[in-house]
């Protein structure tokens, strides 16, 4: 038994060889390690039927003899002689030391994959980076080189420096300019004029570390140590981005010197409530045109305005000079009163130049003057007794009040008071002076202490009053265009010995100027024909009852000696009057309401001088009456009262006045008479 189990064993060990023979003959290797891979057999295998006729062959016990490739699992080597094949086949399964040649491939493939992400990786943070450092706002610069004082009307030229400092290329590249009206932007031809007070200058791209330059001339206008700021902003848009940004610098510009003359003269010192002149001289230094020249004023607070010539344009403070040539010039001059507290400076300021184009006033040049109020030891003032207004009118009598006063701490002896009137409007040969002397050749009224014996001593603090009277003429004298505006001028003065004169100055003597205006006489009158020239009437006369008759109005304005403003007038037509719709002249503004019957007249300016120097304004409109039974033997209305508006210019004061109302009753018209105005059947 024992030995037939030997040979069941030694035949199973034989053929297990002959299978390994085999396997290793026909290169069939299988591999197997800790990690799970495939199986590789040679796809020339041999067919199972034939491995078992030779595993099974009476003549294949010889394995040995046999050839096949070298394997360090070969049974035929030395390394596993004196094992036994149970100890051998355990050897064969052990796992393997260290990696394959598939695993090695495989773990380089992953090494080179690795390296070839962090090498990308990288490279993004660097390329960022290096986006990110390419460019900064901060390498941009612009800057201006150029004079920074200069002269009006001069040309001046400035260079504008642009730099990129950068690693991009900026597109795009524009220069915007900024100024103000002062600087005016002369033969610059890449300059596109945008606004008075901005233009702007196309670059294009401008490449990395590089810079260029663009020029700008141009002449300023400004008053002297005057500054004028030349602003500029230079716009882009990086190369490596998409949004524009800008950088912007600016230089200033001192003018040494205007580009008008312009001068003011105001006496140094001058009393409360005297009268005050001012005279602006001005003149255009350039050789070129200045246009739309004006001259604006402000006044020192307490400063009252009488005239002035040229006469103001607008607010009592504004003069349009208009187009001032080369070299042209000229003269404004201005007369007022002035009120102010003891040592107190009022400050008058002139500008010259011209309207914007963003409604500001661009100035040229500009002055300011300064005139002290002082307070004289002998003060006097004038007053017209019971009137307030300085306006006044014809035919009135202007009751003068002369006052004066020791201001001082002394007695002041053998005071003199004078007073001189000056006008053409005034009637001097009704003048009446009490207790003082008029001489009518120098139109000179004088108080002496002879004629007024508070004079010999005037005690401090203590003062009085003298008066003297005189008439407006009824009928103001107009012989040409020239004649209105009329102003009346007295200039009250008081003296005395005792008054001191300080040291490098001249003495002080109370003095007071008032100014009258005359107010422009206007007459207004309101009539009716029944025969016109005009516009040719109809109908019976005297007037029968169920028959029309038409009549003509005329409106007459008569403007003596200030022109007026916004003159109208408006009525209405009673009932059962007709307006008919003839007007003359035809020309002429007059609208009539059907519903309210209501008439208004826009007679609009009225020049001074109307019904005086020519014809009268006037306008000519028909109404028709049809008389009913109720109305025999009485007149017929035609008009109610007419009211007359306008404004004189000159004294600042509203006209208003009244027409009467209008009947058939025409005396007017010869042709109507007393009887011929009413109804007859």
């Amino acid at each position: 038994m024992c030995i037939e189990k030997l040979r069941i064993v030694w035949k199973l060990e034989i053929g297990y060889w002959k299978l390994l023979s085999i396997l290793f003959r026909k290169n069939i290797f299988l591999c197997y390690n800790n990690t799970n891979h495939k199986t590789n057999i040679e796809t020339n295998s041999m067919p199972l039927n034939d491995l078992n006729r030779e595993l099974y062959s009476p003549h294949s016990d010889d394995v040995g003899s046999r050839t096949h490739e070298q394997s360090k699992y070969d049974p035929s080597l030395g390394v596993n002689d004196g094992l036994s094949p149970f100890e051998q086949e355990q050897h064969w399964n052990q796992p393997q030391k260290g990696l394959s040649s598939s695993q090695k491939k495989k773990l380089w493939i992953g090494i080179s994959i690795f390296m070839v992400i962090v090498l990308a990786i990288g490279g993004l943070f660097f390329y960022r980076w290096w986006l990110k450092n390419a460019f900064h706002q901060d390498r941009v610069s612009l800057s201006f080189e150029g004079p920074k004082e200069a002269d009006s009307t001069q040309p001046m030229k400035y260079i504008i420096h642009y730099t990129n400092n950068n690693r991009v290329t900026l597109k795009n590249v524009e220069i915007n300019l900024s100024y103000s009206e002062n600087f005016q932007p002369t033969d610059n031809l890449n300059l596109k004029y945008l606004s008075p007070t901005a233009s702007k200058v196309f670059i294009g791209d401008v490449k990395p570390m590089s810079s260029g330059q663009a020029e700008l001339k141009g002449i300023f206008y400004a008053p002297k140590d005057f500054p004028v700021y030349l602003r500029g902003e230079i716009v882009f848009i990086p190369s490596n981005g998409a949004t524009s940004l800008a950088m912007s610098n600016q230089i200033g510009v001192n003018i040494t010197a205007a580009p008008v003359f312009l001068g003011v003269a105001a006496p140094q010192q001058v009393v409360d409530g005297d009268g005050l002149e001012y005279v602006i001289d001005y003149k255009n230094l350039d050789v070129r045109r200045v246009g739309d020249v004006q001259i604006r004023v402000d006044f020192p607070q307490g400063f009252e305005m009488s005239s002035s010539q040229p006469k103001a344009s607008e607010k009592e403070s504004y003069w349009y000079i208009g187009n001032l040539e080369a070299n042209q010039g000229g003269k404004i001059v201005i007369q007022g009163k002035i009120k102010g507290s003891a040592d107190e400076g009022k400050n008058i300021i002139v500008s010259l130049g011209h309207m914007g184009g963003d409604n500001e006033f661009v100035v040229y040049n500009k002055q300011e003057l300064t005139t002290r109020i002082v307070s004289p030891i002998l003060a006097v003032g004038q007053k017209l007794d019971g009137k307030d207004s300085g306006v006044v009118g014809a035919g009135e009598l202007l009751k003068y009040v002369v006052t004066y006063q020791n201001t001082g701490t002394i007695g002041l002896r053998d005071a003199i008071i004078s007073a001189e009137v000056k006008s053409d409007i005034l009637d001097f040969s009704k003048i009446s002076v009490e207790k003082g002397f008029y001489d009518g050749a120098k139109n000179l009224i004088t108080w002496k202490a002879s004629d007024v014996p508070e004079l010999a001593i005037i005690s401090p603090k203590t003062g009085g009053m003298v008066y003297f009277s005189i008439p407006v003429k009824s009928v103001i004298p107009i012989e040409n265009k020239l004649d209105k505006n009329f102003i009346i001028s007295s200039v009250a003065k008081i003296d005395s010995p005792d008054i001191p004169t300080p040291l490098d100055s001249n003495k002080i003597i109370g003095s007071n100027k008032l100014e009258l205006r005359l107010a422009s006489k206007v007459i207004f009158d309101t009539k009716g024909y029944y025969t016109d020239t005009k516009i040719k009437n109809s109908g019976p006369i005297p007037m029968e009852t169920g028959k029309e008759t038409t009549f003509t109005i005329h409106w007459q304005i008569i403007n003596v000696s200030n022109d007026i403003a916004g003159a109208k007038v408006v009525s209405a037509l009673p009932s059962g009057a007709r307006w008919t719709g003839q007007v003359y002249p035809s020309n002429e503004k007059i609208s009539y309401n059907a519903r309210t019957n209501q008439i208004i007249w826009d007679a609009g300016d009225i020049l001074a001088g109307v019904g005086v120097l020519d014809l009268p304004r006037e306008i000519v409109f028909q109404v028709g009456v049809t008389p009913q039974a109720n109305q025999i033997g009485n007149p017929i209305d035609l008009l109610n009262k007419s009211i007359f508006t306008a404004s004189d210019s000159f004294v600042n004061q509203n006209i208003t006045l009244e027409g009467e109302k209008k009947n058939t009753m025409l005396y007017e018209d010869q042709a109507i008479g007393f009887n011929n105005g009413k109804v007859v059947k």
